[in-house]
């Protein structure tokens, strides 16, 4: 990174001291700035929450090529699997600077990662995560994101049923149950609080679903009858409705 911009990044980490600082790289023609950014995090100096008024300012003055943000007090710079999974889905670079040390790296999005063994990191990566990431990569559909980073299911909130139908879903036969459909179900909660994408068949075995599991790494399981037993409905996007027909 030019010297210029890694000044600029230093004075701003600098000032936010011990705040986690954040900010963006812009590029605007040939040349690149960096536009310092507010934290709005609840919790500032454990991570950062970029303002989105400034985010939506930035994109005013160039393309965003680059997320910055500050690790204080670590003994070593190591990006936490949050900050790999949120660079994931930014879709663009992120650099990382260590203060007061002011050590730097940077992260470059995962594009064509499986989609198991990865760890649980609740709002970020975790079932509906999942399930967003598999329906843009393999049918091109951008669903909402829904994810919180906290346990809503224990919290009176009931985020699936209250939002399914919104993203374009309708519920079918359990007995239809093909390819691509979505299974929802009730997990040790009250509401439905867990989902899994159905592929089938896959590497010669029968009835496996994706998902991933609270607290667990991501992984593709036989639908056995122990998620069955706690299939609360089957639904299919509107966009998949004539899917039997079209791949046929």
């Amino acid at each position: 990174m030019r010297k210029k911009l890694m000044d600029a990044i230093r004075v701003h980490v600098a000032a936010e001291y011990p705040k986690e600082a954040c900010g963006l790289v812009v590029q605007a023609g040939r040349a690149q700035h960096y536009i310092p950014c507010r934290n709005i995090s609840g919790k500032p100096e454990e991570s950062f929450t970029l303002a989105p008024a400034d985010k939506a300012a930035a994109t005013q003055k160039g393309e965003i090529i680059m997320v910055i943000h500050s690790h204080p007090d670590v003994v070593q710079l190591v990006p936490s699997e949050m900050d790999r999974v949120q660079c994931d889905w930014s879709g663009v670079e992120w650099g990382i600077m260590s203060w007061p040390d002011g050590d730097f790296c940077t992260l470059s999005p995962r594009t064509d990662r499986d989609y198991t063994g990865r760890s649980w990191v609740l709002g970020f990566s975790d079932c509906w995560s999942l399930i967003r990431e598999w329906y843009q990569r393999e049918y091109d559909i951008v669903l909402g994101d829904h994810s919180v980073p906290y346990e809503w299911w224990e919290q009176g909130e009931n985020l699936y049923d209250e939002h399914w139908q919104g993203e374009g879903f309708t519920e079918i036969s359990p007995a239809d149950l093909q390819p691509g459909d979505i299974v929802m179900m009730r997990v040790q909660a009250q509401v439905t609080n867990h989902a899994a994408v159905y592929l089938g068949r896959h590497d010669h075995q029968e009835n496996i679903i994706l998902h991933h599991m609270c607290g667990q790494l991501s992984a593709r399981v036989p639908y056995g009858k122990y998620y069955r037993d706690r299939t609360v409905r089957v639904v299919r996007h509107k966009e998949r409705m004539n899917a039997e027909n079209a791949d046929s």
